[in-house]
């Protein structure tokens, strides 16, 4: 199959060189995507965008993300460092430089630079289309990057002549990142028709591929897909300015507004192709499944809230009878022995189980799946889920039950090829602000916007990990709000600025408390 071949792009993790660090193998990478001076369509740098962003998004980010809100743990290794929030510039340098690499790079790529090429093409073969999509995936890339670093080079970041570029301050990143989208929309909104083809003219449509022979089909999706960015980002914005709430709220009926038009990741059962979390697991292993999701998920569905389907895909139960009570996760760091209140779970496993037992993943684990869930980037349900929390605040519970309940009706993740895994839709639960942050965080699962959400609201509810590996209660500095610079840019860009490598963003300035499982109130999942 062409796209198939197409992802030698694409994610093979070679995870066991000395800096363990995501990186793409393959002859596709130093060949023409790369070479600008050959190319006179857009068509092979877009699907390399398309190919190594995934990469980026399901990669070590997306591990750290997961990491801090106790979706996983990271249980050997590295990874139990990280979890401890010991992130450094070196490990992280890598990602960092992906926010902009070319390509070229073995490490990533398919950044900023190779976004503006692509546009730059698109300008010199009339493509409006084309042009549209660029300054969508620019967003999506620029915007998740202000998330996780705040101040970033942006507006001085593509000049081939500025070896120092400035660092924009956050605030100002994502207003740019929202005139972005704005002008994608105008751009995506061409009569679609020649010039006007977009990526059905090089075939190269790999997320949308199921209409990637439809340049007005693939216009008006894309056109959803940035104003679900838009409602996205104006939501990261909401914690400084409350009246991005209205901002976020006006795009939703704008958004995407289907199940049928999520955006996700193109994977496949082939080397190349295979989804890149299960391509770590089946070269490190080193993170097992988060002890909060899996109690959290339990409670729901204790309390009616919740029905097993989403347990059950995501994980396997520590025992096997595999009714819900039999599921156990890990404790940041994979600690043990916590100082927990009655019925809080202490990280042990199954009680009384030697060795200890705990659950397992499913679809990203090598040994009981064949690897090839196209991943979740933004989709309907969260589209709805940004509407019921910022109808929330606006107006109340009243105001944010249609867009919970749109979320619960139509359950989905991801997609095996063409067919979605989709769930029984659930009935009505009152549109408190927790249930909507935990719908939103157990559909989200791996989604680095989780740890977004946590950020703005301090849900669900969660401890800090211990000091170190051993202690036997949370630790006393609060759960991190973004990642150090990498290493590179704080050598080369005398502009990098000296923050501290885990503290806070302009756009989340407040800290959540700090709870436990034993005394805070409230207690942590």
């Amino acid at each position: 199959m062409r796209h198939s071949l197409k992802l030698l792009l694409s994610a093979a993790l070679a995870l066991g060189t000395a800096a363990c660090n995501d990186y793409l193998s393959g002859p596709g990478v130093s060949e023409d995507p790369n070479n600008i001076s050959r190319l006179t369509r857009p068509g092979p740098l877009y699907i390399g965008i398309q190919a190594l962003q995934s990469v980026q998004f399901e990669g070590q980010l997306a591990r750290n993300a997961a990491e801090y809100v106790q979706q996983i743990a990271g249980n050997s290794r590295q990874q139990i460092g990280y979890d401890l929030y010991q992130m450094d510039p070196i490990t992280i340098d890598p990602h960092f430089f992906s926010v902009y690499g070319s390509a070229v790079t073995v490490q990533g790529g398919g950044g900023l630079l190779d976004i503006h090429k692509m546009q730059q093409l698109a300008r010199v073969v009339n493509d409006s289309i084309y042009i549209g999509i660029g300054k969508v995936y620019e967003a999506l890339v620029i915007g998740t990057a202000a998330s996780i670093w705040g101040d970033l080079p942006y507006r001085e970041a593509a000049d081939s002549t500025n070896e120092t570029p400035a660092f924009d301050p956050q605030l100002q990143v994502y207003a740019d990142v929202l005139a972005q989208l704005d002008s994608a929309v105008l751009f995506l909104a061409a009569n679609p028709a020649a010039p006007n083809v977009g990526p059905p003219a090089d075939n190269a449509e790999l997320v949308y591929l199921d209409r990637g022979g439809n340049t007005a089909a693939l216009a008006q999706t894309y056109t959803q897909v940035a104003h679900s960015l838009k409602a996205r980002f104006y939501l990261h914005l909401a914690e400084v300015n409350p009246a991005n709430y209205a901002l976020a709220l006006a795009e939703v009926p704008l958004g995407i507004n289907t199940p049928a038009n999520d955006m996700l990741w193109y994977h496949d059962a082939t080397p190349t192709g295979n989804n890149v979390w299960w391509q770590f697991m089946s070269a490190r292993g080193d993170i097992g499944p988060g002890a909060a999701l899996i109690e959290i998920l339990k409670r729901r569905i204790a309390a009616g809230v919740e029905d097993a389907a989403r347990l059950n895909f995501y994980f396997t139960p520590a025992v096997p009878a595999g009714a819900p009570t039999d599921f156990f996760g890990f404790r940041p760091g994979g600690s043990v022995d916590l100082q927990t209140g009655p019925g809080i779970y202490n990280g042990n496993g199954v009680p009384g189980s030697d060795p200890r037992a705990y659950s397992g993943f499913t679809f990203i684990d090598f040994n009981v799946d064949p690897g090839d869930v196209r991943m979740p980037v933004i989709t309907y349900a969260e589209t709805q889920l940004i509407g019921a929390e910022a109808a929330f605040q606006i107006g109340g519970q009243g105001a944010a039950q249609l867009f919970l309940d749109a979320a619960r009706a139509n359950r989905s993740y991801g997609s095996r090829g063409a067919v979605p895994n989709t769930f029984t839709p659930l009935g009505s639960v009152p549109a408190t602000l927790e249930n909507i942050i935990e719908e939103k965080y157990v559909t989200l699962f791996l989604n680095m916007e989780s740890w977004n959400d946590y950020k703005r609201t301090c849900l669900p509810a969660l401890a800090p990990a211990p000091a170190s590996l051993g202690n036997t209660t949370p630790g006393t500095e609060p759960i991190p709000g973004r990642l150090p610079y990498g290493i590179s840019e704080i050598n080369a860009n005398p502009n990098t600025p000296s923050v501290s490598p885990t503290g806070r963003n302009a756009n989340d300035p407040n800290p959540c408390p700090l709870l436990n499982y034993a005394t805070s109130v409230p207690l942590a999942n």
